[in-house]
């Protein structure tokens, strides 16, 4: 799995009508996987306090311990030419050997998140499902085919 950053001009594009999805010139580093013919932007993450994604390491930040991993619930949904062709270098080589390990595990889970959340739009609870209150595939359903009102 290639590391790689969003080319900064796609952050425009891609916070247009929907700012909440990226603070614009981060850097983030990201993950792509494709399901079917949509490509997603998995974003790597340093403070990662929740279950839905894939954690890597653990630091620790005072007396809490944290988690860096991949955030399912921020992924966003690109095209191939947002994606920089030069590699995002991590602060620890653990990390993404960690990754390298886990590729077949990461684009599974990843695939049941996207799955389970389409489920959950189809039945009208991804608002109260906890999973998906914060994702930010809300802001792409035109791409993932839902139609709004339905």
């Amino acid at each position: 799995m290639d590391i790689r950053t969003l080319k900064p001009d796609s952050y425009d594009r891609l916070s247009k009508d929907r700012p909440q999805v990226l603070e614009k010139n981060r850097g983030y580093g990201i993950v792509s996987i494709t399901i079917d013919t949509l490509t997603y932007a998995i974003p790597l993450r340093s403070n990662m306090n929740h279950s839905n994604g894939f954690k890597t390491i653990s630091m620790k930040r005072g007396n809490k311990l944290i988690w860096n991993g991949l955030d399912y619930s921020k992924a966003l949904v690109v095209k191939q030419d947002d994606i920089e062709k030069t590699a995002f270098k991590l602060r620890e080589q653990k990390e993404f050997n960690k990754i390298q390990l886990n590729k077949e595990k990461i684009q599974t889970e990843f695939e049941k998140y996207v799955s389970a959340y389409l489920e959950c739009v189809k039945k009208g609870t991804s608002t109260k499902d906890k999973r998906f209150i914060f994702s930010t595939l809300q802001y792409f359903h035109s791409e993932l085919g839902i139609e709004l009102g339905k």
